[in-house]
């Protein structure tokens, strides 16, 4: 049986939905939208993932005036540079502190499975030290992403799932190529 719930802010600081595992052994994954988005936004595609494993859709801190919500206090020059992600990140460090108590995450093998501007958070989350998470994740899974502009060098060694449509009018299938390449070049 899968027992979701919709939480509210408090005592987390984000929205989110989530299923509580009942397999442990399935790595758990945390969903984050894209930009107009919200938890219920990724949550759709829960049933595409491992039944069993931990997963919990979060909808991004800030209200964007053309409706839904994003990973960024205000669009500026594209693509977003790493360091405009950090207070998003502070707060999906919090947030995943918060499911360590109360669901016990194991952090060392959390996915972190992000959509377009989602896909740019994820990354951002995903370096190492002061700009990043406390504990990065073990793998990340990307759909419809973009890189964000700075050094990735600490993604060394990450894995990382890249999906990207021919198609797709808003991120050129040739930006993720690219994007792909940088990535390479990285190490990840």
């Amino acid at each position: 049986m899968t027992n979701t719930a919709e939480v509210g802010a408090d005592p987390s600081p984000l929205e989110f939905r989530i299923r509580a595992a009942t397999k442990l052994e399935i790595p758990p994954i945390v969903m984050l939208h894209g930009l107009g988005g919200d938890q219920q936004a990724m949550w759709e595609l829960g049933p595409a993932l491992p039944s069993g494993g931990l997963i919990a859709a979060i909808r991004a801190p800030y209200l964007q005036s053309t409706g839904g919500y994003g990973w960024l206090s205000q669009l500026g020059a594209w693509p977003p540079k790493l360091e405009e992600f950090a207070e998003s990140v502070r707060v999906l460090e919090s947030f995943l502190t918060f499911l360590v108590r109360s669901h016990l995450l194991d952090r060392r093998r959390l996915v972190l499975f992000g959509c377009s501007q989602g896909g740019a958070m994820a990354f951002a989350a995903a370096m190492t030290g002061e700009a990043g998470l406390s504990v990065p994740p073990a793998g990340l899974a990307v759909a419809a992403g973009h890189l964000p502009q700075g050094d990735l060098s600490p993604l060394r060694g990450l894995p990382v799932f890249w999906g990207h449509g021919a198609r797709d009018e808003l991120i050129p299938v040739t930006v993720a190529r690219a994007d792909v390449e940088r990535l390479r070049a990285a190490g990840a």
